[in-house]
C-alpha cells in the first residue's frame, strides 16, 4: 500500500504542470461581436456603457469600432475595443470565484498613433497586472499578450487606457479569461487514485485468499 501511495505521489508531481493547463476551465470570453446591445455596422463606432460582460469603470465608455480606423485581427471578428473613446476610459469584469487564473487577449496598437498613445493597462483592483503599448504603422497589427494571476471573488479585472487622453488609443478584443486548477487540488486527485488503486487491490488479495 505504502508503494502505491508513493507512486501516487510521484504520478502528480510529474502530471500537475501539464494536467493544470488542460484542464483549465474557461469563464470568461469577449469577442464584442453582439452581446444584444452591440450593433455596430461597417465602417462605424460606438460608445457603450457595457459590452459583452464589461462594464465602464472611469471615462466616457467602451468605444467598439468594426472597420473604423483599422481592420479587426483574423480571428478576431468585425467588432473590437478602443478605451480611448472620447477620452481615456477603463471596463471592469468582476471574478465570480477565488483561485488561479490565465489570461489572455488580443492587442494592436492604433495605426499611425505613437507609442504614448496606444497604451492598455491591465489591473487587478489596484495591482498592475502589465502594460501594452506599441507605435502604430500604417494598419492593425495584432498580437496575442497572456497573463497569470491569483485572484479573489469580488475582484476587478480591469483594462484602463493609459497615456495621452486624446480619444486615440489602443486596441484590445477576444479576452479570454480562464480558471486554472490549484496544484494541490490535482496532487489530491491523483493520490485519491492511488489509495482507491491499494484498496482495489487488497480487495481482491483477500478474495484470493479465500
Amino acid at each position: 500500500m505504502r508503494k502505491l501511495i508513493l507512486a501516487g505521489a510521484t504520478a502528480a508531481a510529474a502530471l500537475l504542470s501539464a494536467n493544470a493547463a488542460s484542464a483549465a476551465t474557461q469563464v470568461l470570453f469577449s469577442d464584442f461581436e453582439n452581446d444584444g446591445t452591440i450593433n455596430q455596422g461597417m465602417g462605424s463606432w460606438g460608445v457603450y456603457g457595457a459590452a459583452d460582460g464589461w462594464t465602464t469603470l472611469a471615462g466616457p465608455g467602451i468605444e467598439i469600432q468594426n472597420h473604423a480606423a483599422g481592420n479587426p485581427a483574423p480571428t478576431g471578428g468585425t467588432n473590437f475595443v478602443e478605451l480611448d473613446s472620447h477620452a481615456n476610459s477603463s471596463m471592469f469584469y468582476t471574478l465570480g470565484s477565488t483561485g488561479s487564473f490565465d489570461l489572455s487577449f488580443l492587442y494592436s496598437p492604433r495605426p499611425n498613433v505613437g507609442s504614448t498613445s496606444n497604451v492598455i493597462d491591465v489591473f487587478l483592483d489596484a495591482t498592475l497586472l502589465g502594460t501594452y503599448t506599441a507605435n502604430g504603422g500604417g494598419g492593425t497589427s495584432w498580437s496575442t499578450a497572456n497573463s497569470n494571476f491569483y485572484g479573489t471573488a469580488g475582484q476587478k479585472l480591469i483594462f484602463a487606457a493609459g497615456g495621452s487622453s486624446d480619444s486615440l488609443g489602443g486596441y484590445v478584443d477576444n479576452i479570454t479569461l480562464s480558471a486554472v486548477p490549484e496544484p494541490a487540488t490535482w496532487a489530491m486527485m491523483i493520490m485519491g487514485f492511488g489509495l482507491a488503486g491499494s484498496a482495489l487491490r487488497r480487495r481482491r488479495e483477500v478474495l484470493a485468499y479465500a
